[in-house]
């Protein structure tokens, strides 16, 4: 091994050794789920793409109802409600999230989808069963909803009804460059969660791609399981990138671009 590619990895192994992007529940029957963005309000409505994910590895009966809970929490982390959604057999069905956590809990949070039923072939493969499908946003009154897939196994559930984060954090700061240029007048919000265990501070910078200086930067802490929504307008002459800072081993947020009344939802 020559001694530039054993630096290379040396140096390599600094973020990655013990470093996973998730860890693994501590009990293998644990239903896992993402920690998905909900809003509520007048302008926004949330909608959840539920489907009879165990029926995938198991022919379950007709007659046999299953369930998934839905937890949800506000912007803080803190516990709000929870829901149990009989599910069709070996169907979709689009749940209104907005609907189903009311007015009383804010105007956005996150919430966890927990599957009851955990199939024998997923334990004997040594997989989990995981809940990161489909969340769609409708802004305001347009025709059309904007979808987003999960982003990570993020919660856990414990045979003893308590939760399990499963976010990883490193030991040195990490960057995280938004994989999107920001440009045309458009509105933008980024969505922060926190999957871990810890309160945990980011740094949000806007960088102009023409000149390379800062436009903008925001420090935002977040408890567990809590989440913030960060405002960056972006007008015609000054497009940007933007970085995330954090110990997190991946701080990829959640993006609202909204241009006149036009959403898209995306991770960056």
């Amino acid at each position: 091994m020559t001694p530039s590619l054993l630096f290379q990895r040396l140096r390599r192994a600094i973020w990655t050794w013990k470093q996973p992007l998730t860890q693994q529940p501590s009990e293998r029957t644990a239903p896992i789920s993402d920690l998905f963005i909900w809003r509520a309000s007048k302008d926004w409505q949330t909608s959840f793409e539920l489907i009879d994910i165990p029926s995938l590895f198991c022919d379950y009966p007709h007659t046999i109802p299953r369930n998934v809970t839905i937890f949800f929490f506000d912007d803080k982390g803190r516990y709000c409600l929870e829901k149990r959604i009989p599910v069709l057999p070996h169907q979709r069905q689009t749940l209104n999230i907005s609907s189903l956590v009311g007015e009383s809990h804010g105007e956005v949070g996150t919430f966890a989808v927990f599957h009851a039923d955990i199939p024998r072939a997923v334990t004997d493969m040594g997989s989990f069963l995981t809940e990161r499908g489909y969340v769609s946003y409708r802004y305001q009154q347009a025709p059309l909803q904007a979808y987003v897939h999960g982003n990570y196994d993020a919660i856990a559930r414990k045979s003893d009804h308590t939760f399990e984060r499963l976010g990883v954090t490193g030991w040195l700061p990490r960057q995280y460059c938004l994989q999107h240029a920001m440009q045309n007048p458009s509105y933008y919000e980024f969505g922060l969660v926190n999957p871990t265990n810890k309160v945990q501070s980011f740094t949000c910078q806007w960088i102009s791609l023409l000149s390379g200086k800062l436009l903008s930067h925001q420090i935002v802490k977040l408890p567990p399981q809590g989440m913030h929504l960060i405002h960056f307008p972006i007008n015609q002459s000054e497009p940007a990138r933007a970085v995330i800072q954090s110990r997190l081993v991946m701080a990829r947020p959640l993006v609202f671009r909204i241009q006149n009344s036009k959403l898209d939802v995306f991770h960056g």
